[in-house]
């Protein structure tokens, strides 16, 4: 049956992972599909080429009756950039839609969570986002099949254009907004945006649900299993500890909360976890980051 819910795929420069992933969406055969590929760094030596057989493996890959859209960019937008723009320009032509980036290869159960959620949450302004992802070590927030949440994931996730119009790159609108709330590690994260020390715009949607006091759906088990660490990575070389503990599974039936409320557990674990890091290990690795030859460094032992 084919899948009536318009999918993104953002891609770059990984033809193997991009096509484990187009994979999945296949299985499901969306009848809009839209992608969006960002143009090469034209320091890296070869990734022009690696930009083009992505784009190229990804066309090739999409042979079922659809409507395509592309949005293949000449020049080098940035992690950032590249993937505002592209998601900006998906919702321009949809009103609701699932995002999925080439390193997040999904359940198949994954497509139907958020049809469902989609239709069934599209006309409440309360919810903004809708996770693939569960970061909560296996344990079980409610009775239904997920709980709501002030933490917007993005391995894997759906949204409306409705929205999506809060987004703001520069998060300057939101500028005079309360951070008392936010764990220490998300404070960290919006100050580096705030100082264009990070080349992102993961942190800027975050930020845009949470200082608007949206909530997230989020599912009771992992539906997306990330496959994006090591030495391809922009950001991530290896796994955070938490990352070991994710338990993936699937949704077969759908069962909704009695209770509409945020999983104050479910949200307290998941500042503990993901957004408290250890403020030596932030800095070190800040430190790492800012010096090409430890950079350099680490992604060549990423490659072992």
């Amino acid at each position: 049956m084919m899948l009536t819910t318009p999918v993104l795929l953002l891609a770059f420069n990984r033809p193997t992972q991009t096509l484990q992933v187009l994979a999945e969406i296949r299985r499901q055969q969306p009848a809009r599909i839209f992608v969006a590929a960002d143009g090469p760094r034209p320091h890296v030596p070869g990734e022009a080429a690696l930009c083009e057989e992505t784009r190229a493996v990804i066309l090739r890959a999409i042979d079922w009756p659809c409507e395509l859209q592309t949005l293949f960019q000449a020049e080098n937008l940035g992690c950032g950039k590249g993937v505002s723009t592209a998601i900006t320009w998906f919702f321009v032509h949809v009103e609701a839609g699932i995002i999925l980036e080439d390193d997040c290869i999904p359940d198949p159960s994954f497509f139907s969570f958020c049809t469902e959620m989609l239709h069934y949450y599209r006309d409440d302004e309360t919810i903004m986002h809708i996770n693939g992802s569960n970061f909560q070590g296996g344990r079980q927030r409610g009775n239904a099949s997920y709980y709501f949440s002030r933490y917007s994931h993005v391995w894997g996730w759906a949204s409306w254009r409705r929205a999506w119009q809060h987004y703001d790159f520069s998060l300057e609108r939101y500028r005079d907004a309360a951070t008392n709330e936010l764990p220490p590690g998300l404070v960290h994260d919006l100050e580096a945006v705030r100082a264009h020390k990070t080349d992102t715009w993961d942190v800027q949607w975050f930020m845009c649900v949470w200082f608007n006091r949206k909530w997230a759906i989020t599912p009771n088990t992992c539906l997306v299993r990330n496959i994006g660490y090591g030495k391809d990575a922009t950001h991530t070389f290896y796994p955070p500890r938490w990352y070991r503990g994710i338990v993936y599974g699937a949704i077969a039936e759908i069962i909704h909360p009695e209770k509409r409320e945020i999983a104050a557990e479910a949200d307290a674990y998941a500042a503990r976890t993901l957004f408290s890091p250890n403020p030596v290990y932030s800095r070190i690795k800040y430190f790492v980051k800012k010096n090409a030859l430890l950079y350099r460094l680490l992604k060549r032992i990423a490659m072992l």
